[in-house]
């Protein structure tokens, strides 16, 4: 029970100075997020033609074993 508290104690604590920072380092923050935006959209972009590539290959793969299988 008291372990609960305390945990509660400290997660309104560092609530409380992350906001302080935030507020104090807005520049900052608005700089981060524009530096981290572009590379996050990058990195999404470059995994989902990555796995929609593959699901192509997957499917045009299984069609040639469908058309072998039907020609025996």
């Amino acid at each position: 029970m008291v372990s609960n508290v305390l945990g509660i104690i400290a997660g309104v604590i560092v609530i409380v100075i992350g906001i302080v920072l935030l507020v104090t380092w807005w520049g900052f923050f608005v700089k981060g997020l524009m530096a981290t935006v572009p590379v996050v959209l990058i990195l999404i972009g470059a995994g989902a033609l990555v796995y929609f590539i593959s699901e192509i290959k997957s499917k045009l793969e299984l069609q040639k074993e469908e058309a072998s299988s039907e020609k025996k």
